[in-house]
């Protein structure tokens, strides 16, 4: 029996797509509201002015920049330097250099959204104040919440005896027990080998020895002064929030508590002193990670390189999971491989010794709490920091190299997804664990286990298979479809969320676009279909648009050409809500008739109000 096997035996799922580990009973209406999924948004039951207002701040100063420079050419590169890391820019021009029509747009706009939140427009008794601001009331749809379930959303936000996470894959909605997940937090933190307590904040050392650096960039002309002002860090009131994401895809014996899964961990890094120097980084690391041999960028790409290749029919399709990669990755041999390849591909315009020192800081100074306990890392890379997927290839380089350069072990079409990899064996299968062995001894602390089968393989999200050549007994040729693991529970956002009607077309649209790309046939692709269909009908999706859209994808997208021929894309951008959606309609009303606006696509873009997941989740533990 394989682990997907074992781990679908084991566990028992609450419904299709809760698995409650704690032993908080559920009531009906608990299970009704987290079947619906954390990305399900309520119906909001008010707004805050002060969103309204700076929602409307936003699309004037996007109105007064299209006027005013509607008659200068767009020169604007978003891939040049010079227009990255930037910090946000708060000019704008002024009343008397813009056009009148356009003047008396924006004073006509400013009337309207004032009579939206005045009290001639709303009974000043249905003005609430809260906390956190003032509130209008939002004259919405039907609540897409019943009473009891308000009661549930209530109840399970205000519970710290439980902990509410998305699985680590799959998306189910896992419910742990604090106490449990706390004791994995620290199984994990207590481990010397990673991590370290400390009693000390050191984030106003970090962000000093940060702001040298950069001032030394800019001082040298490397970075413009907005660039400066964006990357010279502050330090937060907040410090990283270390979590865990419950693995419980993983076989149940291997769980450190029979009722508590290992957990994947991150540490957030949104909002730290080492925030945007990390992207920084990662600009000079990137170039670098699809260098790497067998450096596959997605499953698409995976399959464009294996799709119908010829096999002998005695190969065998293999896999391989690095264990733990970005925790075992040592950090001084993480800097001396970024320094090996900067002197490798020489750039005179890359700051070398500056990003190195920039990245030595951001490894050696990953300081976090969890439960109110200091931490900070000593081994590896935190999840959360933007270069940490590039690093962790640039980090298995020598791996791929070796692996595909060894003569006494046969293998081909090598490909590496950070830290699944997947190859053709054409040697003996008793060489494998040797071959294993081999690999495991390149790179302290990396270690690889395989799995070799010879009619089909999962690898990501695809299934590969061999089917035979017509007219040869000897090779194979390769096939894919769709692979689902099972843990999966196909919880795709519920067409009763407050989300513009068009949503959930389009994710169902991406869905089944995914489907066509990944299956060699149609009969792999109606498979899919009708695996994602059996739970999505359950959540709202209609059998007449999936039929639709299914039929139309397979015969008439099979190219995905990614050009666009339509104008310009002028985004007016509101809270989704009745107040939002007026405003939005009265805006576009207007600048429709601007001269800045021919030959401009207007198009109403939202913003969500708070979903599931920000009631019910929250990465730090107090």
């Amino acid at each position: 029996m394989n682990d997907s096997q074992t781990v679908e035996n084991s566990l028992c799922f609450t419904s299709e797509f809760i698995l409650n580990l704690s032993t908080y009973e559920l009531s009906p209406s608990d299970i009704t509201l987290l079947n619906k999924g954390l990305s399900f948004i309520p119906t909001p039951k008010s707004i805050k002015i002060s969103d309204i207002v700076t929602c409307r701040d936003r699309n004037l100063r996007n109105l007064k920049y299209k006027d005013y420079f509607q008659h200068k050419e767009d020169t604007y590169d978003p891939k040049d330097f010079t227009n990255l890391f930037k910090a946000p820019s708060t000019w704008e021009p002024k009343t008397r250099q813009l056009t009148a029509e356009t003047v008396n747009c924006i004073q006509s706009i400013n009337e309207f959204i004032s009579d939206c939140c005045s009290s001639s427009c709303i009974p000043s008794s249905s003005v609430q104040t809260h906390t956190q601001g003032t509130h209008i009331p939002v004259s919405n749809r039907n609540d897409n919440l019943t009473k009891l379930e308000r009661k549930s959303l209530y109840t399970l936000s205000r519970n710290r005896d439980i902990i509410i996470k998305q699985a680590d894959k799959g998306g189910a909605v896992v419910l742990m027990d604090r106490i449990l997940y706390e004791q994995e937090g620290f199984r994990q933190l207590y481990n010397t080998k990673y991590y370290k307590q400390i009693h000390n904040s050191t984030r106003h050392e970090t962000a000093s020895r940060i702001s040298k650096i950069i001032q030394s960039l800019h001082a040298r002309g490397i970075i413009s002064r907005r660039q400066y002002q964006l990357l010279n860090p502050t330090v937060s009131e907040d410090t990283r929030s270390f979590y865990l994401l419950p693995k419980i895809h993983k076989s149940h014996h291997t769980w450190p508590h029979s009722n508590m899964p290992e957990g994947r961990p991150i540490v957030s890094d949104c909002g730290s002193e080492t925030y945007f120097v990390s992207k920084f980084i990662d600009y000079f690391l990137k170039p670098f990670s699809s260098m790497n041999i067998g450096y596959i960028r997605d499953s698409y790409q995976f399959i464009d390189k294996i799709q119908d290749k010829i096999i002998p029919q005695t190969a065998y399709l293999v896999t391989g999971d690095v264990t733990a990669l970005y925790t075992n990755m040592n950090i001084n041999r993480s800097i001396q491989v970024v320094k090996d390849l900067f002197h490798e591909y020489p750039n005179a315009l890359r700051p070398d010794s500056e990003i190195v020192e920039l990245l030595e800081i951001c490894l050696t100074t990953n300081e976090f709490q969890f439960a109110g306990q200091l931490f900070i890392q000593i081994l590896g890379t935190a999840m959360g920091k933007a270069f940490a997927p590039n690093l962790a290839n640039m980090y298995l380089r020598e791996l791929d190299q070796k692996a595909t350069s060894h003569d006494e072990y046969k293998i081909d079409l090598y490909s590496r997804f950070i830290d699944d990899i997947f190859f053709i064996w054409l040697s003996d299968l008793s060489k494998l664990r040797e071959y294993e062995e081999y690999l495991n001894n390149l790179i302290p602390d990396i270690k690889i286990s395989f799995k070799a089968q010879q009619q089909h393989i999962e690898f990501l999200d695809v299934l590969v298979y061999t089917s035979p050549v017509p007219g040869s007994l000897d090779h194979n040729i390769l096939k894919t479809c769709t692979h689902f693991k099972s843990t999966d529970t196909h919880q795709l956002l519920h067409t009763r969320s407050f989300h513009p009607n068009h949503t959930t077309v389009g994710i169902l649209k991406s869905q089944l676009i995914r489907f066509r790309r990944l299956s060699s046939t149609k009969s792999d692709y109606n498979k899919s279909c009708r695996i994602l269909f059996r739970v999505l009908q359950r959540r709202g999706y209609k059998r007449s648009l999936f039929r639709k859209l299914k039929y139309k994808i397979w015969y008439h997208n099979a190219s995905y050409s990614t050009q666009n021929t339509d104008p310009p894309i002028w985004p007016l951008i509101n809270y989704f809500d009745d107040i939002g959606l007026n405003i939005n309609k009265f805006m576009r009303q207007k600048i429709s008739h601007l001269q800045c606006a021919q030959n401009k696509r207007l198009v109403f873009a939202f913003k969500k109000h708070r979903n599931l997941g920000a009631f019910l989740t929250r990465s730090k533990l107090d």
